[in-house]
């Protein structure tokens, strides 16, 4: 054997014991995290909300920015759109260099054109301490290819992080889209220290 093979024999298992240690996730014990929560990286954890389900997987991050979603209701399918439910929530957060940044991606993420709605007046909340800036998403009559009719959004700064939520209901989901929004984003607890 060669006394290359050796060292890869020898450091291939300390690179794969390594790797599962870093991807081992926060602690949400030291966080004051429940297990049941879903976490976003170490940023952030989501409360389980009554009749939503998150998406399989929990959240995905791809160069700093996290993704996930939640589900209500009845799953449908369309060639032209995919995969849809009675609801969905989706949440996004970047992590940015500077608070400036992350005001910026606010911005042009709450500047977004949707072919489908048209986004009502929007208002300062406040939930479980975070500032929101919310505004529903009310349906484009002659728009069409979603499934959704109308919806719920909020947009926050936090540090250094940019937060998107958005809610997309068909018209057959019957809850209050504001309360629906208001119970989500109450359920959203920030790890300050990685902010």
């Amino acid at each position: 054997m060669t006394k290359m093979k050796r060292y890869t024999l020898l450091i291939l298992p300390l690179f794969l014991l390594l790797t599962a240690c870093s991807a081992k996730g926060p602690d949400f014990e030291a966080l004051g995290w429940e297990e049941d929560w879903t976490a976003v990286g170490d940023l952030l954890a989501v409360e389980p909300m009554e009749g939503f389900t998150p998406e399989e997987g929990g959240a995905a991050n791809a160069s700093g920015t996290w993704y996930a979603a939640w589900s209500a209701g009845e799953k449908g399918e369309s060639e032209d759109f995919g995969t849809y439910y009675g609801a969905e929530i989706f949440l996004l957060v970047q992590e940015c260099e500077t608070e400036a940044e992350a005001e910026s991606a606010v911005e042009a993420w709450s500047g977004y054109e949707r072919a489908s709605f048209t986004r009502g007046e929007a208002a300062a909340r406040e939930y479980a301490g975070q500032t929101y800036e919310v505004a529903l998403l009310n349906p484009v009559p002659e728009a069409g290819g979603s499934p959704y009719h109308d919806g719920a959004e909020a947009f926050a700064v936090r540090g250094k992080l940019a937060i998107s939520v958005e809610l997309l209901c068909q018209e057959s989901f019957q809850a209050d889209r504001e309360v629906v929004l208001a119970r989500f984003l109450s359920g959203l607890h920030f790890n300050d220290k990685e902010v």
